[in-house]
């Protein structure tokens, strides 16, 4: 049994090189505030505590009870 002769595929060069594009430091901090501004605002919106807000009818629930509980106070203390 002889091995088999190996098989080579051919290379293709590029076409053209990849050209680096270059910033100035002031520049690049520039771009990077303004992704990073627009990634914590995006964040922001989708936060829960900004998005969701008390229902009204809990609102009022609370606000009777605390009535509630002060008229109850006020009512032990007058009869002291």
């Amino acid at each position: 049994m002889k091995n088999p002769d190996l098989r080579i595929g051919v290379l293709v060069p590029p076409d053209k090189h990849y050209k680096p594009v270059l910033y100035s430091d002031a520049e690049a901090s520039a771009k990077f505030k303004a992704m990073n501004n627009d990634i914590y605002s995006k964040q922001k919106k989708l936060d829960f505590e900004d998005t969701k807000d008390t229902p009204k009818s809990v609102k009022f629930i609370g606000a009777a009870g605390a009535i509630a509980a002060l008229g109850l106070a006020v009512k032990s203390f007058i009869k002291k």
